[in-house]
């Protein structure tokens, strides 16, 4: 199961206290050291991550305190900084604010909780006027942050289409994908991804009507398309062409209930399954779908040149 959402609470550390000792003796002046500062977390990019599975229910994250000070001007340790790894593509919305942070696609650390300052001794006080000071600071608290994590997946090309249109068949016959296949619905149940020349093509699970309003597989795996340039809206052929239209709008549709930005992106309509449908249906099919979109081809895994044909159309994008 793609683990693509999770909820995390991030804790800095907090500060240690500082300390309130005496030189021992006739001298007698303060010495008590401060506390060491809290860890800082910090988020960055790991390349090799495809899930964020391992923050599945892990609600708190925490980095260390810092130590607290001693006598003789000894200052605690600092905690030490926590440096927490999400795939490339994750997003994070502060749930309080709703500000945003993507993580960049380098090696770059971000600073995300900032660690509490560690508490002054009672050295720290000592003046002219005040020269046994007996007080001490407590060590400040860590900077504690909600984030709604998001991983999305970096495709340049995404498949999308009603359940059983011939997405994932298309994608393992383009690239070297193993998704699954059958002759039913909602075989796919997650995205799946392929490499066409280091194009990174998404097959997104069937959408169906209703989709936006949480029916079937909902719209949630739509954030992983949402950066595409170019979309394959795959329909399937063998069917009548009143319900072949009825079809491509039903997605439409659900596509700009999701989102207008990825509802104006290029499209290609691929009349799949075109085998299964005799030559003069297909140009007839061809003919009603050209009055939507000027950019519709009939295209089969058992067509070598049509293969070839959507290959073309995917590198020139």
């Amino acid at each position: 199961m793609l683990i693509d959402e999770a909820y995390i609470i991030i804790s800095a550390g907090k500060g240690g206290n500082g300390f309130v000792a005496f030189f021992p003796g006739k001298k007698s002046g303060p010495c008590g050291g401060d506390g060491g500062n809290g860890g800082n977390v910090y988020i960055k990019v790991n390349r090799n991550m495809t899930s964020l599975a391992q923050y599945a229910g892990k609600h708190k994250i925490e980095a260390d305190d810092g130590g607290n000070g001693g006598s003789f001007n000894k200052t605690g340790e600092n905690g030490e900084d926590l440096v927490l790894e999400f795939p490339l593509g994750t997003e994070f919305v502060e749930t309080g604010t709703k500000k945003l942070i993507q993580l960049p696609s380098d090696d770059r650390l971000i600073l995300v909780c900032q660690g509490g300052r560690g508490g002054f001794g009672n050295d720290h006080f000592k003046s002219s006027v005040n020269r046994t000071p007996k007080r001490a600071e407590k060590g400040h608290p860590g900077e504690t942050r909600t984030f709604k994590v998001i991983m999305k997946l970096i495709a340049d090309v995404g498949f999308i289409g009603l359940p059983n249109a011939g997405k994932s068949s298309l994608l393992n016959e383009l690239t070297a994908a193993s998704a699954r296949v059958a002759p039913y619905p909602f075989t796919t149940l997650e995205p799946n991804l392929g490499s066409l020349d280091r194009i990174i093509i998404a097959d997104i699970p069937g959408l169906i009507e209703g989709a936006s309003s949480g029916k079937g597989l909902g719209i949630r795996f739509l954030k992983h398309i949402e950066k595409v340039k170019l979309l394959l809206h795959c329909v399937a052929a063998d069917e009548d062409t009143k319900q072949m239209i009825k079809n491509y709008k039903t997605v439409r549709k659900e596509l700009t209930a999701y989102s207008t930005t990825l509802a104006t992106k290029k499209e290609i309509i691929l009349l799949t399954k075109s085998d299964l449908v005799l030559p003069s249906e297909r140009t007839a099919k061809l003919k009603s779908f050209k009055k939507l979109n000027s950019l519709v081809y009939c295209v089969s895994i058992y067509d070598l040149e049509a293969l070839g044909k959507v290959t073309q159309i995917i590198k020139e994008s």
